[in-house]
């Protein structure tokens, strides 16, 4: 499964790439920066998400955390853990430190999910707090959507549709 997990941020002051890097190594993770990171099939959404957002910089969060790929599907299997066994995330964990190091240096800061991402997308947009998304990705679903198919009453989970969480930095 392709999952993109990255972070949109405009700073304050100095650029705040080193010690988001030092809280995403706590927790297993590795980050990327630049759009130049991205995969390809969410670099022209994230390239107009940028531009809306006004973010200077994107970086992304890497689950498991190897090589030059911008993939976060090790966070993905965490939500859906969690979901089936109650296995707290560490990614949850993760969101409490950013909540903490980003309101000292970031005027803004969004958290982006996405399988792919495509200029002419809608994306789902929401905002709050740390908690607030904790508690948005403790559903089923969790950054996705799920469905009822009426033929079979079964669920399905869709990730297509790109999501963007503006982090309250009060």
């Amino acid at each position: 499964m392709s999952t993109t997990i990255g972070l949109g941020y405009s700073v304050q002051d100095d650029d705040l790439f080193i010690e988001l890097k030092s809280v995403a190594e706590k927790f297993g993770y590795g980050l990327l920066k630049g759009i130049e990171c991205s995969e390809s099939d969410v670099r022209s959404g994230l390239e107009v998400a940028q531009k809306n957002e006004g973010w200077e910089q994107l970086i992304f969060l890497q689950s498991p955390a190897d090589g030059e790929v911008s993939l976060a599907f090790g966070i993905n299997e965490e939500l859906t853990e969690f979901e089936t066994t109650g296995t707290q995330p560490k990614f949850f964990d993760f969101l409490s430190e950013l909540a903490k190091v980003a309101p000292k240096k970031c005027k803004k800061l969004g958290i982006f999910f996405a399988s792919e991402w495509y200029e002419s997308d809608r994306v789902r947009f929401s905002y709050g707090t740390a908690e607030n998304l904790v508690a948005l990705l403790s559903m089923p679903g969790h950054w996705g959507i799920r469905y009822m198919i009426p033929d079979t009453g079964r669920l399905q989970d869709s990730d297509e549709i790109p999501f963007i969480f503006d982090l309250s930095l009060k």
